[in-house]
């Protein structure tokens, strides 16, 4: 997959949004299936022999925090897609995503910004709609009337004591995102002014 830039959360909302992403199906096969990794929103995606200087660099000097809201929760059709939050494009967010499109091209940043919650493989594509399912009816996602939704991160049964809808980001990952996704590495953080 190569160099990618992550926008990445704070803690604790990063643990939070850790504790949803702890949850899988029962009836995943492949190894490849339900693997953990860190919250993030994939900024922009290189390839693997880029310089990370090269990266640092596309990243505007002095660039602010970004506030994330959360739009919905989704089930996608491919693997880094499986199921995720889709999210609101803040004036924050969309200037640097133009940004990033403008210094690395356009190919290199997704189309659309999420955080993905669970990566599974083709062979178990039925249990991204079961995990969404188990997710929705246990109550973890909350619906709100600001055409936006919430992730109830409570541990254990209890419910409604630990929700977010959001954070704000104050860190760019450097991410080595070759070969199995819990060997991936992180080789740099930018802090956001």
């Amino acid at each position: 997959m190569g160099l990618s830039l992550w926008l990445v959360p704070p803690e604790p909302q990063s643990t939070q949004i850790s504790r949803i992403m702890s949850f899988k199906t029962n009836s995943a096969k492949s190894p490849a299936s339900f693997p953990r990794f860190h919250p993030h929103i994939t900024l922009s995606s290189v390839s693997s022999d880029t310089d990370i200087s090269n990266l640092r660099s596309a990243v505007p000097a002095g660039q602010v925090k970004v506030p994330i809201h959360f739009k919905s929760v989704d089930v996608g059709d491919k693997y880094y897609m499986s199921a995720y939050v889709s999210v609101h494009h803040s004036e924050e967010l969309s200037a640097l995503r133009d940004n990033l499109k403008e210094a690395l091209g356009e190919d290199t940043v997704p189309p659309l910004a999420h955080v993905s919650l669970f990566y599974i493989d083709d062979v178990d594509a039925g249990e991204r709609q079961k995990i969404f399912e188990q997710l929705n009816e246990g109550g973890r996602i909350i619906s709100k009337d600001d055409h936006s939704v919430a992730l109830d991160c409570t541990e254990g049964d209890a419910r409604g004591q630990d929700v977010i809808d959001g954070f704000v980001a104050c860190e760019i990952w450097i991410a080595l995102c070759d070969g199995p996704v819990e060997a991936w590495t992180i080789k740099d953080k930018i802090q956001l002014k």
